[in-house]
């Protein structure tokens, strides 16, 4: 029934206990308002109306706009309810059904919107509510058909519908769906949302690889590409590194989580060895460790200590054993699922100061153009630097960034670009799609003066972030 549905985002509330500016507050780079006129006209339906408030002009602007009606509430200081009716009044009388959804609820998908939208009138239940999976997301967004327009003349205060459809749970139906769908009100609430948003494009990426993979990962993944990432630990034409070290005071102890061969862990160790600092260099790659250590041996470098783990421990107490001043993550974090945990862990092992290094699009995403040639698909970005600020100022952090640009990624030759891609596509080399890999390899994969590149890759650059770690580190 999209066609004869009006859809009506209620977005007049002043979020006073966000502190203002609520449906602004981005995800994502985006407002929360946005979100969900995007899963709106993602659904299908084109006849929207948007009840604003005292932040009307600030919406106005910030809003991506597709021709969505935009009508305000004089008085949404008396409540949803006040909101509810105001919106209403825009709906035409050929409207069959009113889909409800609030503007603070920027998880809403439109999947679920379509499974409302689709659900047949049976017994008379005119009124249309998901169920998820967790009862504690409530039962928004309500769709209702005109049978029970009435019902909205009962609603007052600021709860709208719910004390209403609690009154006759005979004009209710119920559709069970999957996800998640809460409010933000608060500041704590808006890192929840970010940190369930950033879980749900870390599981369409792996979703997206498990469609179309030809061959498993193997139980160490970096071991075929690990040359890929050694690095001289004396080197001094790496504006990263040296952002890094500027950080370095004597006798810290870091702990580098996600060393790999030590790009970062052996030089940071190098700088703090004569003061009497090491480093903690942790992996869950084995052949990545023994590339470190490796490299470590052939430069002398005794202060750096190897732990194979994945992080985080199981609990704090796992976390603190490691009591480093500073904790430091390269590259790591884009592929994680649970975020918050990870970063809480994160912070509790570090004393003084956390430091991330991170692209504004994962290093990965050099092999992004192979995608539409060889899988016929753009591949599922993952989150990246611009989430991660996000995330931190939502959890109350005060992050500092210094942005580098960098360079293209070079490679040696073309063998290297291929084994890297490879990598990244998860095809078999015996199978259908080998020939369509080689020739986009043919056409992506250009040999320059200073080694191979891949066209076709967007720019990045890189971001060193620093911050402290709540009360000394204790992830609260």
């Amino acid at each position: 029934m999209t066609d004869s549905t009006t859809a009506i985002v209620l977005a007049a509330g002043a979020g006073s206990r966000f502190g203002g500016g609520k449906l602004l507050a981005e995800i994502g780079g985006r407002p929360l308002l946005q979100h969900v006129l995007d899963a709106v006209a993602e659904a299908g339906i084109t006849d929207v109306v948007v009840v604003l408030g005292a932040e009307a002009a600030a919406v106005e602007a910030a809003v991506t706009w597709r021709g969505e009606r935009r009508v305000v509430n004089p008085a949404p200081d008396r409540g949803l309810a006040s909101s509810l009716q105001v919106g209403f009044d825009a709906v035409s009388q050929e409207a069959g059904g009113v889909l409800v959804a609030l503007g603070d609820q920027p998880l809403v998908s439109a999947s679920v919107i379509r499974a409302l939208l689709d659900a047949p009138l049976l017994d008379g239940r005119a009124v249309v509510v998901p169920a998820y999976d967790d009862e504690g997301h409530g039962r928004n967004p309500v769709l209702i058909r005109r049978p029970a327009f009435a019902l909205v003349a009962e609603t007052a205060g600021d709860r709208g519908l719910g004390p209403v459809l609690e009154a006759h749970p005979e004009l209710v139906a119920e559709v069970p769906v999957n996800g998640e769908n809460p409010d933000v009100d608060t500041g704590p609430d808006l890192a929840r949302a970010i940190e369930a948003s950033w879980a749900a494009r870390v599981r369409a990426n792996r979703e997206q690889v498990d469609r179309i993979r030809e061959v498993p990962d193997g139980t160490d993944f970096y071991a075929p590409v690990n040359s890929l990432f050694r690095a001289d630990p004396t080197r001094t034409d790496d504006p990263v590194l040296d952002a890094l070290l500027r950080l370095v005071l004597p006798g810290d102890r870091w702990l580098d989580v996600g060393a790999g061969a030590g790009r970062f862990a052996l030089p940071i160790a190098r700088a703090l060895d004569p003061d009497g600092g090491s480093v903690v260099a942790l992996d869950a790659s084995p052949s990545m460790l023994e590339s470190l250590r490796e490299i470590a041996e052939d430069y002398a470098i005794e202060n750096v200590e190897t732990v194979e783990a994945r992080w985080p421990p199981a609990d704090a107490r796992g976390a603190r054993q490691y009591d480093a001043d500073v904790g430091l993550i390269a590259h790591v974090g884009y592929d994680v699922e649970d975020i918050g945990t990870f970063l809480d862990a994160f912070e509790t092992a570090s004393g003084r100061s956390c430091v991330a290094v991170l692209m504004s699009r994962v290093p990965a995403s050099a092999a992004d153009p192979f995608w539409p040639p060889v899988h016929d698909q753009a591949r599922v970005p993952l989150p990246a630097l611009p989430d991660f600020l996000e995330l931190l100022r939502a959890r109350g952090r005060t992050p500092e960034t210094v942005r580098i640009p960098i360079e293209p990624r070079r490679f040696e030759s073309r063998k290297m670009v291929e084994g890297f891609v490879r990598r990244q596509l998860w095809i078999d080399p015996s199978g259908p799609k080998e020939r369509r890999f080689q020739a986009a390899l043919d056409e992506l994969a250009e040999e320059g003066p200073d080694g191979w590149t891949i066209r076709g890759r967007e720019a990045s650059d890189v971001g060193v972030v620093t911050w402290s770690p709540p009360h000394g580190g204790d992830g609260s």
